[in-house]
C-alpha cells in the first residue's frame, strides 16, 4: 500500500505566493506577486521563488515587460484543489482525538449543509465509494 506523504508542507512565503498565483488566474511577474502583499518585499519574492522552481511547485511559463526590462512570469504546477486536499488529508491525520473517524468527519460536514446539497454530496460520495471498493476489491 502506498503510504502518502504531506507533500506540501511549505514555508509561509512560499503558500503565500502560491495562493496570490491562483488567485490571479494567469501567470505572474514577481513584481506583480510582490503588489498582492505589502509584507511580500520583492527581495523575498525573488528568493522565494527561486527555491519554489528548485522544489517543482511552480515553474516560468511566458516573460513580459516589467518597466524596461522583461521578467519572467510564474504558475504554479499543482493545483489549488490537490494542495488544500493535501493539507486537509495531512491535518486529519494529526488528529488528537482518534474517535474522530473519517465517517464521523464526513457526517458532521454534511450537518453543516442545507438538505439538497447534503443529497448531492451523498450521491457523489455513493459513486466514490462504489468505485474505491471496485478497485480495493481487485487488488485483493
Amino acid at each position: 500500500m502506498e503510504k502518502k506523504t504531506n507533500k506540501y508542507n511549505l514555508p509561509e512565503r512560499e503558500t503565500e505566493i502560491l495562493y496570490a498565483l491562483w488567485n490571479a488566474g494567469r501567470p505572474l511577474l514577481a513584481s506583480e506577486i510582490s503588489d498582492v502583499d505589502e509584507d511580500l518585499k520583492i527581495a523575498t519574492v525573488h528568493t522565494t521563488l527561486k527555491r519554489m522552481l528548485k522544489k517543482h511547485l511552480i515553474e516560468v511559463v511566458d516573460f513580459a515587460k516589467s518597466g524596461n526590462v522583461f521578467g519572467r512570469c510564474y504558475q504554479p504546477t499543482i493545483s489549488l484543489e490537490e494542495f488544500e486536499l493535501n493539507k486537509l488529508s495531512n491535518d486529519f491525520k494529526k488528529k488528537q482525538c482518534k474517535d474522530i473517524t473519517t465517517s464521523r468527519f464526513v457526517a458532521a460536514l454534511l450537518e453543516e449543509q442545507d438538505s439538497s446539497t447534503a443529497l448531492e454530496e451523498l450521491d457523489e460520495l455513493e459513486k466514490m465509494i462504489q468505485e474505491k471498493r471496485a478497485k480495493l476489491m481487485k487488488e485483493n
